[in-house]
């Protein structure tokens, strides 16, 4: 049950594939596609997670906004930054998370960064395995 064993074909059911590197897909779309301009108003960040390893794994996602802009996570528009912990996600199974961004009266029109964060972690949320960033443009017009 050696290292040769598996390469020449013996005795293949105590060999476990490798955890890929990438145990998600993460999809991040706006809905409605832009947030208004010069106006109190708000959309929803829709990160979609999709889990391709072969076991559960406890998820947890992070969003960040820029900081100069005049949007934020809350309705005061301070929060640049949210956690949300998603619970395990089932192998193959997808998860959707709706994060409520809200921009203020005095916010003008352009494209404003945007990172997302969806983490993996062990036992629970103060360790983590890895994690995949994602990082965009939010429009507002």
């Amino acid at each position: 049950m050696g290292f040769l064993d598996s390469i020449m074909g013996g005795n293949t059911s105590s060999v476990k594939p490798r955890p890929t590197s990438t145990p998600f897909k993460v999809n991040v779309t706006f809905a409605p596609l832009r947030l208004s301009a010069m106006r109190q108003s708000s959309i929803r960040m829709l990160v979609r997670v999709t889990n391709l390893s072969d076991e559960p794994v406890m998820t947890s996602v992070d969003a960040l906004l820029a900081r100069v802009a005049l949007m934020g996570f809350d309705a005061t528009c301070i929060n640049k930054h949210t956690e949300v912990k998603v619970g395990d996600i089932a192998p193959g199974e997808t998860k959707e998370v709706a994060i409520v961004v809200y921009g203020s009266g005095q916010l003008k029109e352009g494209n404003y960064p945007y990172k997302v964060s969806v983490y993996a972690h062990y036992q629970d949320y103060t360790k983590v395995v890895t994690y995949i960033e994602k990082k965009g443009e939010l429009r507002v017009a």
